[in-house]
C-alpha cells in the first residue's frame, strides 16, 4: 500500500494509531504515533486509519523543533555544543553504525546514521552495492538538516560480510546567505570483518551507546591551522635560520596489533588465488613479528586473523611452534577479539 504525507494509520502489530509524517524511499514510513513520538515503521505493517474520530486526529500535535544532533528516527540522548546557524569554519560528516539498543554488539544488527555536524543543509545520497550484483549500488537519499543525525537503514548481521564500500554523493545549501560550495562525492572503504571486534565500537559524541563512528568529511579550526603553518614553513627559504627544536621521543606501547585481514594489507586483491593471498598473510606476519622482537619497548603482539575457516590461524600457529619455538602464544581476548586472534609474548 502506498502512503502519503498526513494520512492517518494503524498499526497491524500493535494497538495504536498516528500520522504519516514522512516517507522514505526504502520502504520505511515515519509515523508520528498517538504519544507524539516519531517512529520508523514498515509500510507493510501499517493501514489506512477510516474509522479514528475527529477528536482523536486532533489530539496529534506536530513534532516540537528538535536541539542540535536531533534524532530523526529514535531519541537518544546526545549532548553537543549549540550554535547560531550562520557559516562557520568547523564541520564534520559522520558514518555511525549503532547496535541495536539492549542486544550485544558482536550479534546485533547495525542501525546506520548519517551525521550532520554542520552549519550546511545537507541533499544526499547514501549508496552500497546491491547484494545480489556488487556492479550496482542501492541508494537511500533525503535532506539532512543542519546539525542533525539521520536514521538510514538497518544492516542485518547475516549481511555485514558484504559491505566493503560505501558512497556519498553531497549537495550543501543554507537558508541564509552563504558561500557556494561544490557538491561533493566520497567513496568510504569498510572492513567488514572489525564489527566483529568488541573493542571496535568505542564512546562517541553521538550516540548514548558504544558505536562505530566513521569520518565522510571533516574540517577543524585546528586542522587548519596545522595546514597554514605548513604552507608557512614550505614557503619559507632553506638558508633561513630556525630555532632548534627540542624532540620528545613517544616510547613505543608495549603491546600492538596486526590486522592480517587481506582488506587491511592490499587495496586490490583481485586475480589472486586463495594461496597467493595466504602467502602474503605469512610474509607480514613473519616481517612484522621479527620487527616487534628486535623492538625494546614492545612486549606482546596480537596478530587479528578472523575465524573464517580457520586456515590462516593454523597457518600462523604452525610457523610459531616451527620457527619460534621460544616465544609463547594464546587466543587473545575473546572479549575483545571475538575468538579471531592470536597472541604473542615477544619478550
Amino acid at each position: 500500500m502506498n502512503f502519503k504525507t498526513g494520512d492517518k494509520v494503524k498499526f497491524l502489530n500493535e494497538n495504536d494509531y498516528g500520522t504519516v509524517t514522512r516517507v522514505m524511499n526504502n520502504g520505511i514510513v515515519m509515523v508520528l504515533n498517538s504519544d507524539d513520538f516519531e517512529v520508523p515503521v514498515q509500510a507493510s505493517e501499517l493501514i489506512l486509519d477510516g474509522s479514528q474520530s475527529e477528536t482523536q486526529t486532533k489530539e496529534i500535535k506536530k513534532p516540537a523543533p528538535q536541539p542540535r544532533i536531533a534524532e530523526v528516527q529514535k531519541p537518544r540522548p546526545v549532548t553537543i555544543n549549540s550554535a547560531p546557524q550562520e557559516e562557520r569554519d568547523s564541520y564534520g560528516f559522520y558514518l555511525g553504525f549503532v547496535p541495536e539498543e539492549g542486544k550485544n554488539a558482536l550479534q546485533a544488527d547495525l542501525e546506520v546514521y548519517l551525521i550532520n555536524d554542520s552549519c550546511f543543509k545537507v541533499l544526499y545520497n547514501f549508496m552500497r552495492p546491491d547484494e545480489k550484483n556488487r556492479n550496482l549500488f542501492n541508494s537511500v537519499s533525503g535532506i539532512l538538516e543542519p546539525d542533525t543525525k539521520e536514521y538510514i537503514e538497518t544492516i542485518k548481521r547475516d549481511n555485514i560480510n558484504g559491505l566493503s564500500v560505501v558512497k556519498f554523493q553531497f549537495l550543501y545549501s543554507m537558508d541564509t546567505p552563504h558561500t557556494v560550495r561544490q557538491p561533493e562525492e566520497f567513496d568510504i572503504k569498510i572492513s567488514p570483518q572489525k564489527f566483529f571486534l568488541a573493542n571496535y565500537y568505542k564512546p562517541n559524541d553521538f550516540f548514548d551507546i558504544n558505536a562505530v563512528i566513521m569520518t565522510v568529511k571533516e574540517n577543524s579550526l585546528m586542522s587548519d591551522a596545522v595546514q597554514k603553518i605548513s604552507d608557512f614553513s614550505k614557503s619559507e627559504d632553506k638558508d633561513t635560520p630556525r630555532p632548534r627544536l627540542r624532540v620528545v621521543k613517544k616510547q613505543q606501547s608495549e603491546k600492538q596489533e596486526v590486522d592480517l585481514h587481506i582488506v587491511e594489507l592490499l587495496d586490490d586483491d583481485r586475480g589472486m588465488t586463495p594461496k597467493e593471498k595466504l602467502d602474503y598473510q605469512m610474509k607480514v606476519f613473519r616481517e612484522k613479528l621479527d620487527e616487534y622482537i628486535k623492538n625494546p619497548h614492545v612486549k606482546k603482539v596480537v596478530f587479528i586473523h578472523g575465524k573464517g575457516n580457520g586456515t590462516l590461524k593454523t597457518e600462523i600457529r604452525r610457523c610459531l611452534d616451527l620457527y619460534y619455538k621460544r616465544y609463547q602464544y594464546q587466543d587473545a581476548s575473546f572479549e575483545e577479539y571475538g575468538g579471531g586472534a592470536t597472541l604473542v609474548y615477544v619478550k
